[in-house]
């Protein structure tokens, strides 16, 4: 099959190119998808690994934050106890002293203050004081009593009465929940703050401070909450420099999901997300990372154990999709670079390799145009560019040498062919030549043809006189084909001519020819031999065979062989006898004499033509005349054959028995018929047919175009006109010539139609074909191009006979 020009390369190297990127787009196509379904997979844990370490720092960061200040005020908590237990209300200034250092160590803390719980039926609020980051120290009022101890009294929180609060629970500091400042910002907004809440009680005992009804206080240190989103933002803000990933819209927000801390800019989106999880179930998880994915996208979230604040991040879907797409990119931009690489590197490496290569391409082009003194390029390696260099040396050295050989050969094969030739020309010189012009007086005809299979044959045959009333027939063929065969041949007709005397019988002359043979034939070379002698007078035909096949006779349109007994080849057996047998033969009687060649002509599937095939084919187109007789065997055998080579000599000689003028009983034609269906469809195949038999019978070319042109317009004005398209009916075509005229007649079973009166004669000053009667244009040219048409109709059927000149040059 033909390549595609795009893939008709010219050059090694962009075959490799293109082999390369071809190859470059199977393998990377295969990663990309590969590494698609890897990132599809993977994604999603490379995100919460990561998210997941970012909430863990920054819960640590916060963390870290809150229990810095708790042991700070730990540290200080001996020196408030002391100097609680040694001053009533109001700090003395030990206790100042250490209050400005803890406000001054955590810049985060904004006031301090001591809360004393009510004892007593008769105290309605608690009592305190507190000290701020301004320094300035004031006894708490009612109210602001009220304010602290609802942030610091947990029984409070949890509305239980103080008197059931437990002993853990007055003895454990804690957060409390965020609230709004008592300080504001400088627009009148109110801070987010927290407060650390230290129970005290003056007893020690908390258990007999408990049954003794003791006083209880509270240490609380408020804490400003801005700092929180500093530190949010400076753990969630940074890009990730392996994955490409910035994290964005971190918050914090109570256990309770009521307050934000560090609000996201899609507080909506996060809240309705949040509110369709179970915070309860995310507090449990206290000092764990919590993650839930859904199918808008990923909430991970983690609770810090003192605070229970819960820090999170959520990761909508769509973000995800286009971190993996930009991923998925830079993987393609990677893999069209490597390729963009690969492909320099192998076209350099190409250019490299196939520079001896070019080098050799063009030697081997002057060596093409018969230069073999060209110099080829000189070897540097033992690679395959190196041994095909070496054999291009060696295969023009051969050159060289079977060019000079070649030349002497041919030489002497011109010199041989041109000596074949002189004996193929003398070989025919001793064959009688026959012609279809003979004297009109002369008792017999004859015709014959002989083709051999190589330029010089092994068949022979001859005719002549023996005397004055006799006519001697002789075919034969000798065994084996090419030029020792054609000079036994000549040796053969040489000893018949020779040996022949007037009065010699066929069994005579086919014995004294015979010993001729046998002497010094080491080769035992031998010859079939048919010999037979006509009185022309009487018709008396008197035979005999040296191991040659019978002659067929026709009669009366009747074909049969003759009787023969056959004896051994002449030139095997001395002493061998050559019976003889006679026959009368009867005025038109027609005898063909053929060698082996037409009964054993082979065609491409190893089918011989057969001896039955010839007698059925004699059968069916019975000759009327010798020339007929031997163009007919001709034309079918040659058509049995087709394109298969000639396999053996072919020779053919037809005598036919005109005691009086053959001329006038017996026309001297040759004869086809045709058969043919009336569909159109057949119209190519028959003129094609009718082309092959006219050039057989050497007609020139304008004859056998008119001839094809006449058949084709006669036919469709048949079929259309007549047969009126009909495909059921069929048209017989008879073809009759002799050396003067072509006839063709056509029959058929159509209705009536005579062209010649139901045509009218077109007029050719008309430009519109459509105004011109039916068929009339083509019978025009019908009768323009013959000499005479005939038209009759008898029995039912349309016949019309069409003569032509010809000037035929049959030769034989």
């Amino acid at each position: 099959m033909k390549k595609l020009a795009i893939f008709q390369f010219k050059s090694i190297t962009h075959r490799l190119i293109f082999g390369c990127v071809v190859s470059a787009i199977g393998i990377y196509g295969i990663s990309y998808w590969h590494a698609r379904q890897l990132m599809q997979k993977t994604a999603g844990t490379w995100i919460v690994d990561l998210t997941q370490s970012r909430i863990d720092n920054a819960t640590h960061d916060m963390e870290s934050k809150l229990l810095g200040i708790e042991r700070n005020v730990l540290l200080l908590m001996p020196t408030i106890l002391q100097t609680e237990q040694n001053s009533d209300t109001v700090p003395n200034d030990e206790l100042l002293l250490s209050l400005k250092f803890l406000v001054e160590r955590q810049p985060e803390v904004q006031t301090v203050a001591l809360i004393e719980m009510p004892n007593s039926p008769t105290e309605t609020f608690p009592t305190g004081w507190n000290y701020d980051r301004q320094g300035k120290y004031s006894n708490l009022n009612g109210i602001e009593a009220r304010g602290w101890l609802t942030r610091c009294d947990r029984a409070i929180s949890s509305n239980q009465p103080s008197n059931q609060t437990s002993n853990q629970t007055l003895n454990q500091s804690f957060w409390s929940q965020p609230h709004a400042s008592n300080t504001s910002l400088s627009n009148g907004l109110a801070k987010s703050s927290i407060t650390y809440c230290i129970p005290l009680a003056t007893d020690l005992n908390i258990a007999n401070a408990l049954s003794s009804n003791p006083r209880i206080r509270y240490l609380a240190v408020e804490l400003d909450l801005d700092w929180l989103s500093t530190l949010i933002a400076k753990q969630f803000t940074n890009t990730d420099e392996i994955n490409y990933l910035e994290l964005v819209d971190p918050f914090v927000v109570t256990s309770s999901g009521t307050q934000w801390l560090v609000k996201p800019k899609n507080s909506q989106q996060v809240q309705s997300w949040l509110s369709q999880q179970n915070l309860h179930d995310i507090s449990l998880h206290q000092g764990l990372i919590y993650t839930k994915v859904n199918p808008q996208g990923t909430l991970i979230t983690k609770t810090a154990p003192s605070s229970d604040w819960i820090v999170g991040i959520i990761f909508p879907s769509d973000k995800l999709e286009q971190f993996q797409q930009k991923y998925l990119w830079s993987i393609i931009f990677s893999m069209s670079k490597d390729m963009v690489l690969m492909c320099v590197v192998v076209a350099l490496i190409s250019q490299l390799t196939t520079k001896p290569l070019r080098a050799l391409n063009a030697s081997t082009e002057e060596m093409a145009k018969g230069n073999l003194d060209t110099t080829l390029p000189e070897v540097t390696s033992n690679d395959e560019v190196g041994r095909l260099t070496h054999s291009f040396r060696r295969m023009r050295d051969s050159l060289q040498l079977h060019i000079q050989d070649l030349q002497e050969t041919t030489a002497a094969k011109q010199k041989l062919e041109s000596e074949l030739s002189i004996a193929a020309q003398i070989q025919r010189t001793m064959l009688p030549r026959t012609s279809v012009q003979r004297n009109p007086i002369s008792p017999y005809d004859i015709s014959a043809v002989l083709r051999p299979a190589r330029i010089v044959g092994g068949d022979l045959y001859d005719f002549f006189l023996l005397g004055s009333d006799r006519l001697c027939l002789i075919i034969g063929d000798v065994a084996d084909k090419g030029f020792p065969s054609a000079l036994q041949m000549a040796k053969t007709i040489t000893l018949i001519r020779t040996l022949t005397k007037a009065s010699s019988t066929p069994s005579e002359i086919l014995s004294t020819v015979n010993q001729e043979l046998c002497a010094e034939n080491e080769d035992c070379l031998f010859v079939t031999v048919f010999c037979g002698a006509l009185e022309l007078s009487t018709g008396k035909f008197t035979y005999s065979s040296g191991g040659h096949d019978a002659p067929i006779l026709v009669r009366d349109r009747h074909v049969q062989y003759l009787d023969l007994e056959t004896m051994p080849p002449l030139g095997l057996y001395e002493d061998s006898v050559f019976e003889q047998q006679e026959f009368t033969l009867l005025p038109n009687d027609l005898i063909v004499f053929y060698t082996d060649g037409i009964t054993e002509a082979m065609n491409a599937n190893g089918e011989i033509f057969s001896e039955s095939r010839l007698i059925e084919m004699m059968t069916s187109y019975p000759p009327t005349n010798t020339t007929r007789a031997v163009r007919t065997i001709q034309h079918f055998c040659q058509q049995f054959v087709a394109d298969a080579p000639q396999s053996d000599d072919i020779t053919l000689l037809a005598v036919q028995y005109l005691p009086s003028n053959p001329f006038s009983q017996v026309a001297n034609v040759m004869e086809w018929k045709l058969t043919l269906n009336s569909v159109l469809t057949e119209l190519e195949q028959v003129k094609q047919t009718l082309g092959k038999i006219l050039r057989e019978a050497d007609l020139t070319v304008e004859i056998i175009e008119d001839a094809q042109l006449i058949a084709e317009e006669i036919l469709v004005n048949i079929i259309q006109y007549g047969y009126e398209g009909r495909s059921d009916g069929h048209i017989d075509l008879r073809i009759e010539m002799n050396d003067q005229n072509l006839s063709m007649t056509f029959e058929d079973s159509a209705k009536p139609f005579n062209p010649l009166t139901d045509i009218t004669t077109p007029d050719l000053e008309k430009k519109d074909d459509n105004a011109r009667s039916r068929g009339g244009f083509g019978f025009f040219l019908v009768q323009e191009l013959a000499e005479q048409v005939d038209y009759v109709y008898r029995d039912g059927k349309n016949t019309l006979t069409v003569s032509q000149r010809i000037v035929a040059a049959i030769s034989i």
